[in-house]
């Protein structure tokens, strides 16, 4: 029998073999981690079915590989000491020290022009960027000058860096890449990850939350957004929930629904839908649907905006329409042919989730329909026989000797992440 090193090996190199042989078919070259240029060639071929089933493989055998032959006790300090990454990139794209390097070009930037552009000590610039660079986001292509990678060029809006010193509060306003969702991870997220132990070991007798822990704010998350210095971590939210959307697989909220059956000018509402991201994605592909996104006031005028410069026709012709709402009171819209929720059960305690749910039935016709869009986090070990009748809610059995889930992290980081920012963490939506 073969050792698992060898399985593993022959995993990656037999899977590596099949994405190689998916490009040369579509007459593509796999993209080099070194060329920052994230074209839409680019991301249509790492989204080809063929190519994500077998990179899905390659990562869970060379993240089992590396867990074999590293040494365990470099694995758990590692592991350990990763929030430094978390820290080194919050403060590089806060600093728009990813915008300098896009501006200084592709032969990269020297720490110390860096920091006359933004003000910040160049070596301490130089000390961040290096564990990123360790972890091929930035490259250090020669001593203290950095350039663009695909994964780094992610961090920069697009925008130009002084224009981002000058208003940091506009930032994220119509911007690339994914510096909102970053920040809010790395910021308010990760401040209140701090207090998980403190939360969980050591619990107090009213319920709390992780972020109520952090901040010393009794309220939820919402509420704190709404405090007056929070104004700009709330329009960030907004933003980043919109990156957010984009991890999910594509076309879902086309997929999981037929929206082709409802009848012309069915009215679907959007309850909680922030700029109206996912009606838009609908609406392009069903216009003969009408759109109401509900949110509060701040997050509507956000919403017109984005609209205005993604589907203007939308809005004078009456397709797209926004109401500011809290879906915490009574829903009030009567004759909705869909009330459509896209990851907003999921932020609420099991009893605001109730109230939520009553409000739409309260509202709802008889034939107003509730679709509703949310992550399934699935056991490590694949098993599940509650959600097997769900098409995708089970992981299919992955080869051995790789784990059942691949080892995909993703769903076990964000619940986590949910409940810390929102939840006590002992209370579940299950």
């Amino acid at each position: 029998m073969a050792s698992t090193l060898i399985e593993l090996s022959d995993i990656i190199s037999s899977s590596v073999a099949a994405i190689d042989a998916r490009c040369k078919a579509l007459s593509r070259t796999y993209p080099n981690l070194n060329n920052p240029t994230n074209s839409e060639e680019d991301e249509s071929l790492e989204h080809d079915s063929e190519i994500v089933a077998v990179t899905n493989i390659v990562l869970a055998a060379a993240a089992q590989l590396i867990a074999s032959v590293q040494l365990p006790s470099r694995a758990i300090l590692d592991t350990s000491r990763s929030f430094v990454l978390s820290a080194a990139m919050s403060a590089i794209s806060e600093s728009a020290t990813a915008e300098i390097i896009r501006e200084a070009g592709p032969q990269g930037c020297h720490i110390h022009e860096i920091g006359k552009k933004n003000g910040v000590d160049p070596l301490k610039i130089g000390r961040l960027l290096r564990p990123l660079a360790s972890q091929h986001i930035f490259r250090e292509v020669s001593p203290g000058v950095f350039a663009h990678n695909r994964r780094s060029i992610l961090l920069d809006t697009g925008k130009s860096s002084k224009e981002i010193l000058a208003k940091p509060e506009d930032k994220y306003h119509g911007a690339e890449g994914m510096s909102a969702l970053i920040e809010l991870n790395a910021d308010e997220c990760f401040k209140a990850a701090s207090y998980i132990k403190d939360v969980v070991v050591h619990p107090s007798p009213e319920p709390t939350s992780a972020l109520s822990r952090a901040f010393n704010y009794p309220g939820n998350l919402f509420t704190w957004y709404g405090r007056s210095e929070n104004k700009t971590r709330f329009r960030r939210f907004g933003m980043a929930m919109d990156v957010d959307r984009k991890f999910e697989p594509d076309s879902t909220v086309l997929k999981g629904f037929n929206w082709t059956a409802l009848p012309p000018k069915t009215l679907v509402v959007d309850v909680g839908g922030g700029v109206g991201s996912t009606a838009l994605e609908i609406a392009r592909i069903h216009p003969h649907l009408r759109f109401l996104v509900q949110d509060l006031e701040e997050v509507t005028l956000e919403g017109k905006e984005f609209w205005a410069r993604e589907h203007p026709s939308a809005l004078s012709d009456g397709t797209i329409a926004f109401q500011a709402h809290d879906f915490l009171s009574p829903q009030p819209v009567t004759h909705a042919g869909i009330f459509l929720l896209r990851a907003i059960l999921h932020d609420w305690a099991r009893s605001d989730a109730y109230k939520i749910l009553k409000h739409l039935r309260d509202a709802a016709q008889p034939t107003t329909r509730l679709v509703l869009l949310e992550r399934i986090v699935p056991f490590v070990c694949g098993e599940d026989a509650a959600y097997a009748h769900i098409p995708g809610a089970v992981p299919a059995t992955a080869q051995k000797p790789l784990l059942a889930n691949l080892g995909v992290m993703m769903p076990y980081l964000m619940d986590i992440q949910v409940r810390i920012r929102s939840l006590p963490l002992k209370e579940r939506n299950q």
